[in-house]
């Protein structure tokens, strides 16, 4: 009898196959709440925003000490003291910044730009540049929510304020695939 009875008790440790499936459901449950509220796609967009951003900033900057330094942009002409590095255009209006990779030589070259620079090719592609005088703008359609409601993505491409966009409107009207986030 004593036997049997320290058998039974063994067989009575551990967990039975329903309580180990209802301790993985509730941590599937917990799990799947967790990615829908971090949303990770989100945050990859968000990244990529943010990469974005920074290379609109530092072309701009690049251009900005350039242009300190030799009084013209690199891709004015040469009698106006540029680089001509787009080869006598001076309409930069909706130029992506992927397309001046002549002007990114020029910066990198000038010592203005790291070499590294032109490696985020899937980036300055979606960088936009316009110039209106002496007034550089870089601009990009955020991809993130977070970014397009930011308040400072009220612009259209080419740099002027877009009343309909979450930032430019009084009664903003959410999103709109229409709305640039620009620095100058």
């Amino acid at each position: 009898m004593k036997i049997t009875a320290q058998i039974k008790k063994s067989f009575n440790k551990g967990f039975t196959l329903i309580e180990l499936l209802v301790v993985i459901g509730i941590l599937g449950i917990l799990a799947a709440a967790l990615v829908a509220t971090i949303d990770p796609f989100e945050q990859l967009n968000k990244a990529t925003d943010s990469n974005t951003k920074n290379v609109a900033v530092e072309f701009l900057n690049a251009g900005i000490r350039y242009y300190t330094t030799h009084s013209a942009f690199p891709w004015d002409t040469v009698a106006d003291g540029g680089a001509d590095c787009m080869n006598g255009t001076t309409d930069l209006t909706g130029t992506t910044l992927g397309s001046m990779t002549a002007c990114l030589t020029t910066l990198i070259g000038e010592g203005e730009l790291k070499s590294g620079f032109t490696t985020a090719t899937g980036i300055i592609s979606k960088v936009i540049v316009n110039e209106t005088g002496s007034n550089v703008t870089m601009c990009f359609k955020p991809v993130s929510k977070a970014q397009q409601r930011d308040a400072n993505a009220k612009f259209n491409a080419d740099g002027t304020a877009n009343g309909s966009c979450p930032g430019g409107a009084t009664n903003p009207v959410g999103p709109s695939a229409t709305c640039y986030w620009c620095t100058q």
